[in-house]
């Protein structure tokens, strides 16, 4: 019999966890081999440890990305494969690897546990496996709150970025790429092609490749931003005259303290941060 964590997300956008799906899905692992242990997950803000993965074979994610980010860190650390049930708003990283988006029909991958290694960037103690944002996506993180989140899903983070491109004051900040330095207003270090399920902001990351994609846009006017979203949505960003994009190993930002900073669309700081990839990696299950 193999041990697991069941990892849910009580919040889930698209397919809460009722107590009825809930012992469904444990029946239906259970009858299959995996004996699991249900664990909810913590708000974001709640740095405590609280996900013991010691013994254990494998860890379920019942959620979306963000609750996967909150495990990430005990992945890493206790070297468990992670196998996803995309119950979230966006389930970036379930898009990445092609795993069906319905809990139910993910389940079967759960069982057969094929694995296959992703690598992972770092940043100030923490790690991410889709990507950290440096400026006007943290702003717009910071404007989600948990009932506009529940309330509208995925519309809350446009709503969220429209005032973010009105009022965010696009403050530059430096960027040393392995010893070549360029200055900035916003900055996405991509480790997937996806960016919250509809713009490729780094649309040559691979969770395959062993490095980070960067993406550092230059421009400062409210129109010119509005360019670079309509450009993202196909990659053709990517060649504008005002837009770098590079491959990294490491990166270095240093900004202003109130320069907001994301990872996996969690606010984890402000101001200067270094980047790097992390060569180990984690296993997932894929189909």
């Amino acid at each position: 019999m193999i041990s697991a964590v069941f990892l849910y997300n009580p919040a889930a956008g698209r397919f809460p966890l009722s107590k009825r799906r809930c012992n469904a899905l444990l029946e239906y692992l259970y009858c299959n081999g995996i004996r699991c242990e249900v664990v909810s997950s913590r708000p974001s803000l709640d740095q405590a440890p609280w996900l013991d993965l010691e013994g254990k074979d494998l860890l379920i994610v019942y959620g979306g990305d963000g609750t996967l980010h909150q495990a990430m860190n005990e992945v890493v650390k206790q070297k468990v494969p992670v196998a996803l049930l995309p119950a979230g708003t966006t389930n970036v990283l379930a898009r990445e690897l092609k795993i069906p988006r319905d809990p139910e029909r993910a389940l079967p991958l759960v069982v057969r546990r094929k694995l296959k290694r992703i690598y992972l960037g770092q940043g100030a103690g923490e790690y991410f496996h889709l990507m950290a944002g440096v400026g006007l996506d943290g702003d717009a993180i910071a404007r989600i709150q948990s009932p506009l989140k529940q309330a509208l899903g995925m519309s809350a983070y446009y709503l969220a970025t429209a005032i973010s491109l009105l009022k965010y004051p696009m403050r530059p900040f430096d960027v040393d790429l392995e010893g070549e330095t360029h200055r900035g207003t916003f900055a996405v270090i991509g480790n997937t092609r996806n960016y919250g399920g509809h713009l490729l902001i780094t649309p040559e990351a691979s969770l395959e490749e062993n490095s980070l994609d960067v993406c550092l846009f230059t421009g400062s006017g409210r129109v010119r931003y509005l360019a670079y979203v309509f450009g993202a949505i196909s990659g053709r960003h990517i060649h504008y005259p005002d837009v770098l994009y590079r491959k990294v190993r490491h990166l270095s930002i240093t900004a202003d303290p109130s320069i907001p900073i994301q990872m996996d669309g969690d606010l984890v700081g402000h101001g200067s941060i270094e980047f790097s990839s992390y060569g180990e990696g984690i296993e997932v299950v894929v189909p």
